[in-house]
Order: structure tokens, then C-alpha cells, then sequence
């Protein structure tokens, strides 16, 4: 657990090789840190850093760069899982330098309306890093079709294999920030 700049409690996980590339997975609603432990032995395994943060609405862009300056990370590959996903987007537009390359799983850029009709920040400016959005049906697929044109950098869209089991979402989700980390 840390604490932000702002006194709110996060639960924090920092895991994998000192000196590999960092990567900040920025956790989904009702999913605990714990949950991306086989996402992150993967990563570990590709040589990756993990930090994996928990959800909470109440965190903000600066909540996170303020974990990451308590760690001594200046820079990282940003995660966002679905939830974490609009956070994830946020920091990617906003702290140019910071973050490297962004992935979210079905989640598009915040300006562009989401499967709800919904635009979550009009005023989230274009991302200029490499991203991959991960999508999981023909809706988010859309909303990430969508989104590429607030995308200044190389782009893709993946569609996530139908959910078989547990092991092979993981083996995917992993592998797509594999190659991000490996294309900034």
C-alpha cells in the first residue's frame, strides 16, 4: 500500500528485474492487484518491470506520477485495464516524455464517445506515443477504430481471442505489451 501526494491509499506492486523496462499497469474496477499476478510472471519473464496499481476513481494523472517519482521511475509503458483504461489514456496524452507507449484493453481515447454514447474528457488532447487498444466485441472495436485519429504515433487495434480460458487472455494481454514495450 502507498500513499499519494494527495493522502489517498493505493495498493501498490513493484515485481521484476531491476533494470528491465518499466511497465504500469493501472488496475480494472473490483480487480485487485493480485489479479495481474500471471500477466506480470510473463512480463518478469520477458525482462519487464512491473508496477501494478489499484483502482480507485479518486486517482488522478498526478496520484500516479507521484508513485512512480516515490519508486525513482522516470519513464514506463502504460497499461490500462478497461477502468484503468481512462487513466491510462490520460497520462499518455499529458505526460509526453514520461510514458513511452500506451495499450488499453477495451477502452478508446477519451474524446471519442465510448459504447455508451458517453465522452469521458473533451478536452484529453491526442496521444503521441505508440498505443495498441486491445478490444473484446464489435463495439469496443469501434470506439478504438475511432480513436486512432487522436493517435500521433504508430497505432494498432487487436481484437482480444475469444476467452477460452483464463490462461490464454493472459498469454495475449502480455504479449501485446511484449511488442509495445519493444516498439517505442
Amino acid at each position: 500500500m502507498m500513499t499519494t501526494l494527495d493522502g489517498l491509499p493505493v495498493p501498490v506492486g513493484l515485481a521484476g528485474p531491476e533494470k528491465g523496462v518499466v511497465v504500469v499497469i493501472l488496475c480494472d474496477e473490483d480487480r485487485p492487484v493480485a489479479a495481474y499476478d500471471a500477466v506480470c510472471e510473463r512480463l518478469h519473464t520477458a525482462s519487464l518491470r512491473t508496477v501494478v496499481i489499484g483502482f480507485d476513481a479518486r486517482l488522478t494523472a498526478k496520484s500516479v506520477v507521484g508513485i512512480l517519482d516515490a519508486l525513482g521511475i522516470s519513464w514506463a509503458v502504460v497499461v490500462g485495464d478497461r477502468a484503468g483504461g481512462d487513466l491510462a489514456w490520460e497520462l499518455a496524452a499529458t505526460r509526453v516524455g514520461r510514458f513511452v507507449g500506451l495499450v488499453a484493453v477495451d477502452r478508446g481515447h477519451p474524446k471519442i464517445a465510448d459504447v455508451k454514447g458517453a465522452i469521458r474528457d473533451a478536452d484529453c488532447p491526442p496521444v503521441e506515443v505508440g498505443t495498441t487498444v486491445l478490444v473484446s466485441s464489435p463495439a469496443t472495436r469501434t470506439v478504438a477504430r475511432n480513436s486512432q485519429r487522436y493517435v500521433y504515433s504508430e497505432y494498432r487495434t487487436v481484437d482480444l481471442l475469444a476467452r477460452r480460458n483464463a490462461q490464454e487472455s493472459t498469454a495475449q494481454l502480455a504479449a501485446e505489451i511484449v511488442l509495445r514495450t519493444s516498439t517505442w
